[in-house]
């Protein structure tokens, strides 16, 4: 398995389906979108690939923090370990910076929690944290996970700030403050 930054100048269909499956339009920009964001030094798009494409990241980093804003495999390759071990490929290749995701708040009300449910177990398993934040974007709450015991705030907030040149704007919280 191997990571490599995606270009405008390949042929994207594949990663533009993925995004479009992987992600309700309320939740993610374009793949074009990531590309002129990655253009401009905010993050970098990831193709996650075997011998052929099974998924893709986006990756915020900062010297303390690599926030992965996105993280998507194939729907018709998920339950084969290809998710976990592009994660630890992720953390490896990004250590020995704090890995920091987002996960859908479970409210357990609804059936699409199951799901939720499932996402978050993933990255359990896999040595993430909930960190006792959460955030709101474009109506969506989220968790904060993240590797090791406490969240590096302040590097976290650093990559937020760069990344509203993007029109990334989630609303960041303390666990029960909101």
């Amino acid at each position: 398995m191997q990571l490599r930054k995606l270009t405008k100048d390949e042929d994207l269909s594949f990663f533009e389906m993925l995004n479009d499956e992987a992600f309700d339009a309320s939740e993610t920009f374009s793949i074009q979108e990531f590309l002129k964001a990655q253009d401009e030094g905010l993050l970098d798009i990831l193709a996650i690939e075997t011998s052929e494409p099974v998924g893709y990241a986006v990756i915020s980093v900062n010297n303390e923090v690599a926030y992965m804003g996105y993280f998507a495999i194939d729907a018709s390759k998920r339950g084969h370990g290809l998710g976990g071990q592009a994660l630890e490929l992720i953390k490896e290749t990004y250590a020995p910076r704090q890995l920091v995701i987002e996960t859908e708040k479970v409210d357990r009300k609804t059936p699409y929690e199951s799901l939720k449910m499932r996402r978050r177990r993933f990255y359990l398993s896999h040595h993430l944290h909930l960190s006792h934040y959460e955030d709101i974007f474009r109506g969506n709450p989220y968790q904060i996970m993240c590797t090791h015991a406490n969240l590096r705030l302040k590097a976290f907030q650093d990559i937020l700030e760069q990344l509203l040149k993007m029109g990334y704007d989630p609303v960041l919280y303390k666990e029960g403050e909101k």
